[in-house]
């Protein structure tokens, strides 16, 4: 879950995906190795930062503008319309999940649609 939201904040480049193999981990001891060797780069001199860490902070800060994941007016009627569906759904007795059909990708990674 946090690598697809992690994925989700980050910008759609090169940048963006060389940022993502940086930091999400495929298990306990990737995520202990990432996170000791991005630790052990950042250096403060004075006040500033540098390494890769650093430079990474200031991808998904610059990125925000454009990011999905920061999108609040989005997020706000996507959720609102899966209430809408949800409610419906109990209304008619209905169960299952809610797929929103505009940008909706299920679990298997296929699009909706």
């Amino acid at each position: 879950m946090a690598a697809s939201i992690l994925k989700g904040a980050l910008p759609k480049s090169a940048e963006g995906v060389r940022a993502s193999k940086e930091l999400i981990a495929c298990s306990d001891e990737d995520y202990e190795e990432k996170a000791v060797r991005l630790g052990a780069e950042y250096v403060y001199r004075g006040h500033r930062a540098s390494g890769r860490l650093s430079e990474m902070r200031r991808l998904l800060y610059e990125s925000r503008w454009t990011s999905p994941l920061f999108d609040t007016r989005r997020w706000v009627r996507d959720l609102e319309e899966a209430y809408g569906i949800a409610w419906g759904k109990w209304v008619r007795g209905e169960g299952g999940d809610v797929w929103l059909e505009s940008h909706a990708v299920r679990p298997s990674g296929g699009e909706v649609g």
